[in-house]
């Protein structure tokens, strides 16, 4: 079988990064920067841009530069919306990436995911004054006010953290209700110790759940402390939440009490730190997370806590905006009605009499 043209290889390359929408922030390069790029003669280059100008993928600008027609554009699954997150390993931001792509495609749109480790990249102001509509996950870090002002001017929504009181449009996975209700949870079971964990970075979000369960503990009339030991900025907090709370196993824990963590890996240390202290998560301590990420319903026993909603039903208002003309139809704040939760086996049955930490531990 005759070996293909190499400006055809070109062209597959240029047309693969459109529809992926690598060149959604950046302009196009030239001919000698894609020759380059592809390893292949200017000519060769020159030969695959043309190709694809008279395939309509492609239009040259009165300037000369290269753009992606327009044509194209509206007919191929191209990306129009960017999706801004922290460049950090986490599962939830993973989940949140996966999610929402699949809200985007369910609405006839494609998503362009971005990283970023710092607000001063270029590439943050380059989203965030994206035409198309960003989505954006703000690191645990404030957001500078260059960008909030940038971010109120432009078709940008907050994901996960609550910016409206910024005049921000915001989407907020897990509501008062939704965390509360998690709460009264504990208490049904027969729980009147419960603690809190957290060793996330301090953020408006963890700051939120943190004043959610000193209001609910003081209103509820229950015991319980605050064990706060936060993370570096885009540092995984499950290990310190292990050797926060492995002291205090035997000296605070004690049987039949529960730890509600803000977030999914301070409960993942939190369980390992019992399982060593002696103490059976789900039979004789509670655990659980304000929210989980996917490995909960994997680990033994699965962490309870609240699910991260679909976002195709929340999105819906963010993608209607981003594609027409028309102001933002409603509130600046959009949360989920619906709650998720996820009961897992790492919460103590109120028919389960804590049995105390095992013989080998003690």
């Amino acid at each position: 079988m005759p070996r293909s043209p190499k400006y055809t290889e070109v062209m597959t390359v240029l047309e693969r990064r459109i529809r992926r929408g690598d060149y959604l922030l950046d302009s196009l390069p030239g001919e000698r920067t894609i020759a380059a790029e592809t390893g292949v003669s200017h000519m060769t280059a020159r030969k695959a841009v043309q190709a694809l100008i008279h395939k309509q993928v492609l239009s040259r600008a009165a300037n000369g530069t290269l753009e992606v027609n327009p044509q194209f554009q509206a007919s191929a699954r191209v990306a129009q919306v960017v999706m801004l997150y922290p460049a950090y390993p986490s599962p939830f931001l993973t989940q949140l990436r996966q999610t929402a792509l699949a809200a985007t495609r369910k609405h006839g749109l494609e998503l362009r995911p971005v990283q970023y480790v710092h607000w001063d990249e270029p590439v943050v102001m380059d989203a965030v004054n994206h035409e198309g509509g960003t989505i954006i996950i703000p690191a645990s870090t404030d957001v500078p006010e260059r960008i909030r002002d940038t971010m109120r001017r432009s078709r940008c929504v907050s994901l996960d953290i609550d910016l409206s009181h910024h005049g921000i449009k915001s989407v907020r996975l897990f509501p008062d209700q939704h965390i509360r209700r998690l709460l009264n949870h504990l208490k049904r079971q027969g729980h009147t110790c419960v603690h809190c964990l957290s060793t996330h970075t301090r953020n408006a979000e963890i700051e939120r759940r943190i004043d959610l369960w000193k209001d609910w503990k003081t209103r509820e009339n229950l015991d319980g402390e605050l064990w706060e030991n936060p993370a570096p900025s885009f540092e995984d907090p499950a290990p310190l939440a292990h050797q926060t709370m492995r002291p205090l196993i035997n000296k605070k824990v004690k049987p039949g009490d529960a730890v509600v963590a803000t977030t999914f890996p301070a409960a993942m240390g939190a369980a390992r730190a019992a399982a060593e202290g002696g103490l059976r998560v789900g039979e004789d301590l509670s655990v659980c997370a304000v929210n989980i990420e996917s490995p909960a319903k994997f680990t033994t026993p699965t962490i309870a806590g609240l699910d991260t909603p679909g976002l195709a039903p929340i999105l819906k208002d963010c993608f209607d905006w981003f594609a027409g003309d028309e102001p933002w139809p409603g509130p600046d704040l959009i949360e989920p009605q619906r709650i998720a939760f996820y009961r897992g086996e790492s919460i103590i049955s109120g028919k389960t009499k804590p049995r105390g930490r095992s013989k080998a531990n003690a």
